[in-house]
């Protein structure tokens, strides 16, 4: 007899038929498509992005159009390069641009959120994705 005083003797089996569903991520699943949860993040980041140039100015508006930009830029690019589909349409490049502007200073020079939108996209994001 065990811990939990189920008796189960060796020539028995406990069969336990569709009792347990072993599945990948995510385990929640939804209607929603990638591109509706992606816009409803955007959506969620909008008044952060307002405190952002109303408290630092036009150069936190010029980060985040920049960073946005490349990104999207670079996912269609190497996308096309890797001869995968161009999935620009999801939204997730725009979401990373805009953290990437979130996460520099409003006075950082233009070209930096350009290098980071680079190696967040095309490093992480597509070579390191599989």
């Amino acid at each position: 007899m065990d811990s939990k005083g189920i008796n189960i003797s060796k020539t028995e089996e406990l069969v336990l038929e569709n009792k347990l569903l072993v599945s990948s991520s995510p385990h929640m699943r939804s209607n929603e498509s990638v591109q509706r949860i992606m816009l409803d993040v955007i959506i969620a980041l909008v008044p952060a992005m307002i405190g952002s140039v109303y408290f630092f100015g036009i150069n936190a508006l010029k980060l985040i159009l920049i960073s946005v930009a490349s990104s999207v830029l670079f996912e269609a690019l190497i996308q096309k390069a890797f001869k995968r589909e161009v999935t620009i349409n999801d939204l997730s490049a725009v979401i990373t641009g805009i953290l990437i502007a979130f996460n520099l200073p409003a006075s950082a020079p233009w070209w930096l959120p350009i290098v980071g939108s680079a190696f967040a996209i095309i490093i992480v994001k597509q070579f390191l994705e599989d």
